[in-house]
């Protein structure tokens, strides 16, 4: 197995923002929903389109807690949720808000996998040393 080299400071500092932007992000999402089912329910009258929506951004945001041990499954699970439900929301939905609200969780996943590429790139040998 190939050790990777260490991280640049630019890297390193990508990464905390996209650790600290997520886990408020995630923190966010929390606190909303988590008092609206205690006082409220499990809503009942809830469409397909919704809760399929749903499962999709929830993915996301466990994609977001996964990548700060493994940035570039984390990443790519949380961009790839969240762009499939932002698309759900366009064309099935038809919510105006909602994707404008799941591009907020697009960022911290594009930055885990840029950090990812970068440590990932930076661990190559380079072909002159062959």
């Amino acid at each position: 197995m190939k050790a990777t080299s260490p991280p640049t400071k630019t890297v390193k500092i990508i990464r905390w923002v996209a650790r600290i932007s997520g886990t408020l992000l995630v923190a966010f999402l929390l606190l909303m929903t988590i008092p609206s089912y205690i006082s409220k329910g499990v809503p009942h009258n809830t469409t397909t389109s919704r809760i399929v929506m749903g499962i999709f951004f929830d993915l996301g945001n466990v994609g977001i807690i996964l990548a700060w041990r493994w940035e570039g499954f984390g990443g790519f699970l949380a961009a790839l949720s969240v762009i499939v439900a932002m698309l759900l929301s366009i064309f099935w939905v038809q919510g105006k808000a909602s994707y404008i609200a799941f591009s907020f969780w697009l960022i911290p996943a594009l930055l885990f996998i840029y950090c990812w590429w970068r440590t990932r790139r930076q661990s190559q040998p380079d072909p002159v040393d062959k």
